[in-house]
């Protein structure tokens, strides 16, 4: 016999072997007080039937069962029956039927309350084996290699579909649109009326890491498993397969708020227009008997679409398309106008969600800066001109500068950065100071800074960014124009940029200069953001960078409002140290960058404003982070419960810590949440740190064991 629970422990489970297919097992559940906890004991046998499906079977044995401490337990019944039938290649379908009584004289209710949380044994068996994301991928495939190299042959109504959309959506010039802010900065947004409607029309473009094909595989696939998840408010979405090139989508929603339930019956087909060229069609369509052929009373809503792909140069190996998306709703029956129009902003963000599926932002910023080392290696004795150098003179002065006034330490978000700020006699505009470690060469470090279009320094404010003028491999004259709260103008700024080894590393400059390239304008008030900055190697894999810099906003703004975005612009060197520990890998790590990480994760960011469903905030924040950090990637590839316990470390609640017993090789994603949730408890109840963290990682065999495995852990 087996106990797997901790004596005393009145939620335990025993069982016994008595064949391969033949067990009997015992479990103790705890009630609230003043009811006594039950006792459930029941033989389950397992057995194929003539059909080929697997049948697991329990049903009530008398057996007493001893385990090895004295119990005051109320006996319950519990019968089940599951069934397990094969549908294709690693997949089943689970059927789980189940009588409860709990025994005693607990009321019939009180136990039937209950059954869905026992019936959650089958969520729990499809979290455990779930592939979602892996199926997902296997059929966007075949379809983007259908649309790729497989002829379609088209009927006159489906051609009809494609070009009245077409016409009615496609052809709209963007110069008619009314720009929108976009949640999304890297989504462009905006709308128009048309005629004989009081819904605007919404569009949306974006440049997405992906190939034309696996872009529209990814629209027309609505019956995904991750679209079926984040499908919160609809009673049911399903799609019909017409064949490979059509598809009839049905999607029922309930809108609360004492509003008439909606349903939309939608027709899609994809079209190949040119081999760089794919678009499709989303037109409203009858009911069809394949959904619900009777009506239900409910109110039928109108929605057309029209989407384009086309097939941009790729930029380092990574393919790029360009997605324009026009839509078109009609909610029908009473609800307002302006509530439809308001939603469109929502629908819009559909191209951002396959923007962010597809994202290569690391692979591309990669490549330009393998190509920028390549060349900064390769610079050695290269002449300088006057200007170069005296700009370069003037940059390393504002450190002197700096050091000679009083200054003011500012509270950064991460304890790896350190901050300042000080005023110069004279000056009305403060100067600021920031140093942080980054883990890697000064080269690299100098490289990811002189690709100054680079996609991890895209901001939501950025309006344009782009280096107008390129003089040679270490002079190049930047623009960049920011967005402002409508109240005041927007601001731009023109430096030149000028860079130079120095000792063991390197000085970069950014010195405001005015060009006929990029003349003063009435769109934006004409900003200054001197700045210099010591890129110095600490040792073979850490750089020491230090920058100082002083902002005018230029115009009227009051200077306290221009130097309370100091501490702010400090954080970049923040941004800088956190974007190479992202690209390192497990078999880099050490304790330094496991703490490194540690300390990100106590950090707030964008993430948690977009929780998924069922997630809390910190949960999102981990998500985000196991995405972008490539050795947290690793880590959950080869710890499956890894995210879902460190979520719950993040989360940092009191919780019941139950016990696990498994070995590190075979926790579940269910009892890594609870292994997670034993922190908090431990570190609560001793004095440091270091002692509740002794207690946790001793409670659990699974921890003791990736302790003694992992060097980063503890």
């Amino acid at each position: 016999m087996r106990n797997s629970s901790e004596k005393g422990d009145p939620a335990r489970l025993v069982q016994r072997r008595t064949s391969s297919n033949d067990m009997v097992w015992a479990t103790i559940k705890k009630m609230s007080f003043p009811l006594h906890n039950r006792e459930f004991v029941a033989r389950q046998v397992a057995a194929t039937d003539t059909n080929g499906d697997f049948l697991v079977v329990a049903v009530p044995t008398d057996e007493v069962i001893d385990y090895g401490t004295k119990t005051n337990t109320v006996r319950g019944v519990s019968r089940v029956i599951m069934r397990l039938a094969p549908e294709g290649h690693e997949r089943c379908k689970v059927t789980y039927h189940m009588h409860l009584d709990a025994g005693g004289r607990i009321p019939s209710f009180v136990v039937n309350a209950k059954l869905p949380l026992a019936l959650g044994a089958v969520g729990d068996l499809r979290e455990e084996f779930q592939r979602d994301d892996e199926i997902d991928k296997l059929e966007r495939d075949q379809l983007a290699r259908v649309i790729k190299e497989e002829p379609q042959t088209y009927t006159a109504e489906e051609d009809v579909l494609i070009n009245k959309v077409n016409v009615k959506l496609g052809m709209l010039e963007w110069v008619h649109f009314e720009e929108v802010e976009s949640p999304d900065h890297l989504v462009r947004m905006g709308k128009i009326f048309i005629e004989n409607s009081d819904n605007i029309v919404g569009s949306a473009t974006t440049v997405v890491d992906a190939s034309v094909e696996q872009c529209a595989a990814w629209d027309f696939t609505l019956d995904s498993r991750a679209r079926q998840r984040a499908f919160q408010r609809g009673e049911k979405r399903q799609l019909e397969r017409l064949n490979d090139h059509a598809a009839i989508n049905y999607t029922a929603c309930r809108l609360g708020s004492g509003l008439n339930n909606r349903e939309w019956y939608t027709k899609s087909v994809w079209k190949k227009i040119d081999p760089s060229t794919v678009e499709i069609g989303y037109a409203p369509c009858e009911r069809t008997e394949a959904f619900y052929s009777e009506d239900r009373g409910w109110v039928m809503a109108r929605y057309s679409a029209h989407i384009k792909f086309q097939r941009l140069a790729s930029v380092h190996s990574v393919n790029q398309t360009k997605v324009t998306m026009r839509v078109h709703t009609d909610a029908g029956g009473n609800i307002p106008v302006s509530f439809v129009n308001k939603r469109g902003v929502s629908q819009l963000m559909h191209l951002s969600r396959m923007r962010i599926q597809f994202d290569k932002s690391l692979e591309v910023d990669g490549g330009t800066r393998a190509l920028n080392v390549e060349m900064i290696s390769g610079h050695d004795g290269v002449d300088y001109s006057e200007e170069e150098n005296r700009i370069l003179t003037e940059g390393e002065k504002h450190f002197t500068d700096f050091q000679g006034t009083k200054a003011k330490s500012l509270e950064m978000k991460s304890p790896l950065t350190t901050a300042k700020m000080a005023f110069k006699s004279g000056d009305k505009h403060a100067r600021g100071f920031a140093k942080t470690t980054v883990r890697a060469s000064t080269t690299e470090v100098l490289a990811f800074f002189w690709d100054s279009t680079r996609r991890t320094e895209q901001k939501e404010d950025d309006v344009e960014k782009a280096v107008v003028e390129h003089v040679s491999d270490h002079n190049v004259l930047v623009y960049n124009k920011k967005r402002t709260p409508k109240i005041i103008s927007d601001r731009d700024f023109l430096g030149r940029v000028v860079w130079k080894a120095k000792g063991q590393g390197f000085v970069l400059v950014t010195s405001p200069r005015e060009n006929a390239l990029r003349p003063i304008t009435d769109s934006a008030e004409r900003g200054k953001h001197p700045s210099a900055m010591r890129i110095e190697r600490k040792n073979d894999r850490e750089t020491v960078i230090e920058l100082v810099f002083q902002i005018n906003f230029g115009g009227r703004l009051p200077t306290w409002l221009t130097n309370s975005y100091v501490g702010a612009t400090a954080g970049a060197v923040t941004e800088i140290q956190e974007y190479f520990q992202e690209l390192r890998g497990l078999e880099e790590w050490d304790a330094d960058d496991a703490r490194a990480v540690g300390q990100v994760m106590c950090i707030k960011t964008n993430a948690e404003k977009h929780p998924e469903k069922g997630e809390s905030k910190k949960g999102a924040r981990v998500r985000e982070l196991f995405m972008k950090q490539k050795a947290l990637k690793e880590i959950g590839c080869k710890y499956e419960f890894f995210q879902s316990m460190i979520t719950r470390v993040v989360e940092n609640k009191l919780r019941t810590a139950d016990d696990v017993k498994s070995k590190l090789c075979s926790v579940s994603l269910k009892e890594g949440r609870k292994i997670g949730a034993g922190l908090a408890l431990a570190m609560a109840s001793n004095l440091t740190a270091e002692a509740g963290v002794d207690e946790w990682i001793g409670r659990y065999r699974s921890l003791g064991e990736l302790d003694r495995t992992e060097a980063w852990f503890r």
